[in-house]
């Protein structure tokens, strides 16, 4: 009898995974809502082809990576962080015979929940929602879930969410892009549901998820050093053990750190990291780019404007909101501005008629989706005087 396609695909799959610890699609623990198999695709690279089609993936083009210029041809942005790590975490999957399409997956998703401009966003979006219910935090690690599991929509459909697996939703959830581990093991157990987990730095259910959470900082460190370079235009002289064990351009460390553990994963098989001496270069490394780039005043400077504008958003959007929450909720007039109209699109399209969430959770999701150059022009829209006549 004649396989399938998808046979095939599950076939060449079996030949390829020969990693102890690698994840097979044949085995995953499946998606919240059950739905027929792709004719073709199996399901983890069906998983990356749903995050590469939505829209918050493509949003992440305008969104702050490190420096506040997305709109510049000259640094990364989000959504070249996301390639960059996909790609290494690939390449490391690859080599160590672990499931590449689940590496992918997790790598493009990792970020979706981050709002505009970076770090500085994120903080400012947490004491925002803190400052209205002191029991909420916002972590982009946590939001990404909501994401793809919420506000994220398949295309040519009006299902929310991505449906996406519980492996790559894991993976995704469990990423924390500042940790510093030297090593990482996969946790034993699925559990708990993932959409409960309330704090950062859970380590993921599967090696792949080890692999992105570790390849994150390699895809930023040296490439944050060197857009830094082109921005700043001089940069005080790398440590010398950073250059003498990794090296002083982000080609070079990228391969040195991604050669390092993949050198390290064949001696032990149950965990993922660096050696001893790579892992102190890749130390100062990190501690070399707050000093010097994370921390540098003009991103302080840009950090706390961005912080204020967010602020003045999130204030605007709370009083719009509570003045119609009992009178027209989700409907506006001819005379209400873009913006506003906008803002109540988003409900109408995004939450259903009785099962709307607190108003400070509406207001998180919609401002953690706006792009940087959104964000200004909500703000120019609804904050600076037009010109009349």
């Amino acid at each position: 009898m004649t396989k399938t396609l998808r046979e095939l695909s599950q076939d060449r799959e079996e030949k390829i995974l020969d990693h102890p610890l690698a994840t097979r699609s044949s085995t995953s623990l499946g998606r919240q809502r059950e739905e027929a198999e792709d004719p073709i695709r199996l399901s983890f690279q069906r998983d990356a082809h749903r995050i590469l089609h939505c829209t918050a993936f493509r949003r992440l083009r305008y969104k702050t990576q490190v420096i506040f210029s997305p709109e510049s041809d000259h640094v990364s942005t989000r959504v070249d962080h996301s390639l960059y790590m996909a790609s290494i975490a690939q390449t490391i999957s690859r080599a160590l015979g672990l499931n590449q399409d689940l590496a992918y997956a997790i790598a493009l998703g990792h970020d979706l929940g981050h709002g505009p401009f970076g770090h500085a966003g994120e903080t400012a979006l947490d004491k925002l929602w803190k400052r209205i219910d002191a029991s909420q935090s916002f972590s982009h690690e946590l939001h990404s879930l909501r994401v793809v599991d919420r506000l994220a929509f398949r295309p040519s459909t009006e299902e929310h969410g991505l449906n996406l697996t519980y492996e790559v939703r894991d993976g995704i959830v469990c990423h924390c892009g500042e940790s510093t581990e030297q090593y990482l093991g996969p946790r034993a157990k699925p559990g708990p549901a993932l959409e409960k987990i309330k704090r950062r730095g859970v380590v993921p259910f599967t090696l792949e998820g080890c692999v992105v959470r570790l390849a994150d900082r390699i895809a930023y460190s040296g490439r944050d050093y060197e857009d830094a370079l082109s921005v700043f235009g001089k940069m005080p002289a790398l440590p010398r053990t950073v250059i003498r064990v990794l090296g002083a351009d982000n080609r070079t460390i990228i391969n040195n750190l991604v050669t390092d553990m993949i050198r390290t994963n064949l001696k032990t098989p149950e965990r993922i990291g660096f050696s001893d001496d790579v892992f102190d270069a890749f130390t100062q490394l990190y501690q070399y780019n707050c000093k010097n780039i994370y921390y540098h005043p003009l991103l302080k400077e840009y950090a706390v404007r961005a912080e204020n504008m967010l602020a003045s958003i999130f204030d605007f959007e709370l009083r719009e909101l509570s003045s119609r929450r009992q009178t027209r909720w989700g409907l506006t007039a001819d005379k209400d501005s873009e913006a506003v109209r906008e803002l109540h699109h988003f409900i109408q399209k995004m939450y259903g008629k009785w099962d709307r969430p607190a108003l400070s959770q509406i207001i998180i999701d919609h401002m953690s989706l706006m792009t940087d150059r959104y964000a200004r022009s909500f703000f120019q829209e609804i904050f600076l005087p037009k010109p009349v006549g």
